[in-house]
């Protein structure tokens, strides 16, 4: 059986008296690739924000490697967040830093390593998401695609278990979403993380995920992998696939 990770449990969450999440009961598997998909609003970011503590449900369970962290304070959360990262849509870089001087700080601030070594280090992990040669860039002067790579890098050098990446090729063209669904796979089978993926691309969903969990309307419509969601006889997942917005699909 392959270990649990993360294990909603009944979880539910509105906002302003509608019903985001509607007794979500899933369990994330360490070591796969999964893709939590759905239509805008759904609440797959809601989601994973539970996961990391950034939310909390209105009821029901959330379980970390067995542990029950729903009433966790915020100083209990800090830990598992090392272990766990949440990469946003919108890079969260600091815009006075160069790339490197980003990718650098957590080094410093939770490794302890002096300036020359977090340097040295933070080379390495820019290595990683192919952004070494731009490391004395400012966040201002490359585009979306690089920034998104190098908040990426930032969030491993914390060393997590389990990266979360929320909505990762949003705006990027094909060339760069293909090279960050790469560097996702590189991830997950050379550095042996567990990935969760939020998206709605589905020309990377099927090229990159062991495991698609589709959500709608607050609860999950189809779990398992892209052969099961292409083959799905479910008119809503159908309709999904083709990009049709109304029908069934209708909020």
């Amino acid at each position: 059986m392959v270990p649990a990770v993360i294990e909603y449990r009944e979880i539910s969450k509105s906002f302003g008296g509608i019903r985001v999440l509607d007794g979500i009961d899933l369990t994330i598997n360490d070591g796969e690739v999964t893709y939590i998909i759905g239509t805008s609003g759904v609440g797959k970011s809601v989601l994973v924000k539970h996961a990391v503590g950034l939310l909390k449900p209105d009821s029901g369970r959330i379980l970390i490697d067995g542990d029950d962290v729903t009433d966790y304070s915020e100083a209990q959360w800090r830990p598992v967040r090392t272990r766990y990262v949440l990469v946003f849509q919108h890079s969260t870089l600091f815009d006075s830093m160069t790339l490197r001087e980003n990718v650098a700080l957590p080094l410093r601030k939770h490794g302890g390593l002096s300036r020359h070594e977090s340097y040295r280090k933070a080379r390495d992990f820019l290595e990683m998401v192919q952004m070494a040669d731009k490391g004395d860039k400012m966040p201002a002067d490359v585009g979306p695609p690089e920034r998104k790579r190098v908040s990426i890098a930032r969030a491993l050098t914390l060393a997590p278990e389990c990266a979360i990446l929320d909505e990762p090729t949003t705006g990027l063209d094909i060339i760069a979403s293909a090279n960050v669904d790469r560097m996702i796979d590189h991830l997950a089978r050379v550095l042996n993380k567990t990935v969760i993926v939020v998206s709605h691309d589905l020309r990377s969903i099927f090229g990159v995920a062991d495991r698609i969990i589709f959500l709608y309307k607050g609860r999950v419509r189809l779990d398992g992998p892209p052969e099961a969601f292409r083959s799905s006889d479910d008119p809503v997942v159908k309709q999904f696939i083709r990009g049709e917005p109304t029908g069934p699909m209708e909020m």
